[in-house]
């Protein structure tokens, strides 16, 4: 075949299924935000496209993860969705619908990657086979569902699917090459998938091995090398990324730090999770289809080995599940093709046609399930839509909230400042006007220290549980929970009259000596009533919280009307407590950003216990 057909030939595997094209759209458009097993391939695609060759500028660089990662495939998907990018830059679009053309452009790389191997199936097994095959991947859930999304595993499927259509087609130079690739670049341990089955092919002599050596050599030392270049060059120090991941998952064995599964996890949940109802076609096609068990082998080893790491992932596996789909698609095809042989060959035949239903309605289950696990990118999206304001903007991201939603592209306006920095104190915590913090309700702990400084300005929910009720359709349903809180600040741009106003409203209070909760009114009730009754360690924590509240209220006094500039000490000074004034010039001494009075007198006086003799609030 001369070049010209070569290259027709592979251009025909860019026109592809419609089909699945549709549905992986609709899985992009219900769930367009990424997680945190996502963010550095999705943040350094931001970065390339965005800044260029600037990469002082790199996410990565001031976040870079436990461990590296390579910047081919970024560099690869950044290049093909820079047009649409652009295009949208031009025209005035949001900035989020480059998330929309980088997921596309990693969605429509695998679908040709899969139309490839498509192709190859089609040879081997003839086309009735492909076109169930079809039908069962689109109806599936998880590979329909991650196959647009920034991972390290799905660039490594995109050239796995062209490893396998070169095994089909026993091109050895192509499937080491590619195979090579796919292994020293994105996934080392697809050297067990892929060696499984190059090692069945050295079994049946289908290839020597002084010639799979010499075709592995040169390959791996070119891949090897790609690596190491161009990933040096982003991380600004000499790294081969996928060895340093394998040190770390297989030498350490740190990966288990993120929880661990039982050796089996992969055959019990995984895998039927993944395939539905097609399972069950999976064992009947290697009972009457033996050309299955050959391509069925090694990916059934390959999970079996990887068993033994204990932290599992669905996706860690996903590279099996286009030939298990083959396998149930020969199933399919076989009890189709018989249906017209007796009642009984029909009633299978329907069986299999419904099953693609069952898997339908189990992935359309689970795509609601999943719109919920974004908060933190609908919590952002939200904030961007209840605030209007030209004007600069600063929002403190916490770390739930960035590891569920948010990335570079959801920060829409370029005036405003996103932060995600962690470990921050609450002093620190205060300059900003807004905060997004994960909290299961308005009481949560995580929201305690904003409790007087700041409103609750939405609330975003995610997913709780499913809830089973006979008396309603459809039975299943999915409950939610408030997950993230978006907090706005309300000691920044108060307008004056609001100040002057506030001012009145608190001094009245101070005259009143009123405390500004219910709740902890009825606490201060019981410790008088104990204290009357000569209980010692009420009268001392009675004594506390009128400190605390006069404090409260008389630095609040000094902050709403807008006179912390001058601030002085002597407000304090009718309390008559030598040891309180000390806490208090010691506190304003210590320099913070902002406002060092509100800061340092409202967020500190959780200790206030501490030098009032240490009596801890167990005796109430």
């Amino acid at each position: 075949m001369d070049s010209s057909g070569r290259l027709k030939k592979y251009l025909h595997f860019l026109k592809v299924d419609v089909k699945l094209v549709c549905i992986a759209l609709v899985h992009l458009v219900v769930c367009p935000y990424t997680k945190v097993e996502e963010s550095f391939n999705v943040q350094a695609i931001h970065d390339i496209i965005y800044h260029s060759f600037n990469i002082n500028q790199y996410d990565h660089l001031e976040f870079p993860g436990v461990v590296p990662r390579t910047f081919i495939a970024p560099l690869f998907v950044a290049t093909l969705s820079f047009p649409l990018v652009f295009i949208g830059h031009i025209l005035g679009i949001s900035k989020l619908i480059g998330l929309y053309c980088v997921r596309m452009t990693i969605g429509y790389s695998v679908l040709v990657s899969l139309e490839a191997f498509k192709f190859s199936a089609q040879k081997h097994f003839g086309e009735g086979v492909t076109t169930w095959f079809t039908f069962i991947i689109g109806t599936q859930f998880h590979f329909m569902f991650y196959l647009s999304r920034p991972l390290p595993n799905i660039f490594a499927l995109i050239i796995v699917l062209w490893s396998y259509k070169f095994w089909f087609e026993q091109k050895h130079e192509n499937f080491i090459a590619t195979s090579a690739g796919a292994i020293i670049i994105f996934r080392g341990e697809l050297a067990i998938l892929l060696g499984l089955f190059l090692l069945s092919d050295l079994v049946k002599q289908r290839i020597t091995i002084e010639r799979a050596i010499r075709l592995a050599v040169p390959c791996g030392v070119v891949s090897l090398a790609a690596t190491v270049i161009i990933d040096s060059i982003f991380w600004k120090r000499l790294l081969w990324p996928e060895g340093e991941v394998l040190w770390f998952n297989i030498v350490e064995n740190k990966s288990s730090e993120w929880g661990t599964s039982p050796f089996f996890w992969y055959f019990y949940s995984a895998l039927p999770r993944a395939l539905g109802a097609s399972l069950l076609l999976v064992l009947f096609s290697v009972y009457f289809d033996r050309r299955a068990i050959e391509f069925l082998l090694p990916p059934i080893g390959f999970v079996l080995i990887y068993s033994f790491l204990g932290h599992k992932e669905l996706r860690f596996i996903i590279y099996v599940i286009p030939l298990l789909d083959l396998a149930a698609a020969m199933g399919c095809h076989r009890l189709w093709e018989n249906r017209l042989k007796g009642n009984f060959q029909m009633i299978l035949a329907v069986s299999a046609v419904g099953h693609l239903l069952a898997n339908s309605i189990l992935s359309l289950f689970l795509l609601s399930v999943s719109s919920t696990n974004y908060p933190g990118g609908f919590a952002l999206a939200k904030l961007h839509s209840l605030e209007h304001s030209p004007k600069n903007r600063s929002v403190h991201i916490d770390v739930f909230s960035a590891q569920t939603g948010i990335s570079r592209f959801s920060q829409l306006n370029p005036h405003w400042e996103y932060n995600k920095s962690e470990n921050l104190d609450i002093a620190s915590l205060h300059r900003f006007e807004y905060l997004l913090v994960e909290g299961r309700s308005k009481y949560s702990t995580t929201l305690k220290p904003f409790i007087e400084t700041h409103e609750i300005f939405a609330i975003e929910e995610a997913f709780n549980q499913v809830h089973f009720s006979y008396s309603s359709f459809p039975p299943l349903k999915v409950r939610l929970k408030p997950s993230i809180f978006i907090l706005k600040n309300l000691h920044r741009n108060v307008p004056i009259f609001k100040k002057n106003r506030r001012r009145k409203t608190l001094e009245n209070k101070l005259k009143r000596n009123e405390m500004p909760d219910k709740n902890e009114r009825k606490v201060k009730d019981s410790l008088r009533k104990r204290s009357s009754q000569g209980d010692n360690s009420a009268k001392i924590n009675l004594k506390k919280e009128s400190l605390k509240d006069q404090v409260t209220w008389k630095a609040d006094l000094y902050i709403e009307s807008d006179e912390t500039e001058n601030f002085d000490t002597d407000v304090f000074s009718d309390l008559n407590d030598e040891f309180l004034n000390d806490y208090v010039l010691d506190s304003y001494e210590v320099e913070h950003e902002g406002n060092p009075v509100h800061y340092l007198i409202h967020d500190s006086l959780e200790d206030i216990g501490e030098w009032l003799g240490n009596d801890s609030d167990e005796n109430l």
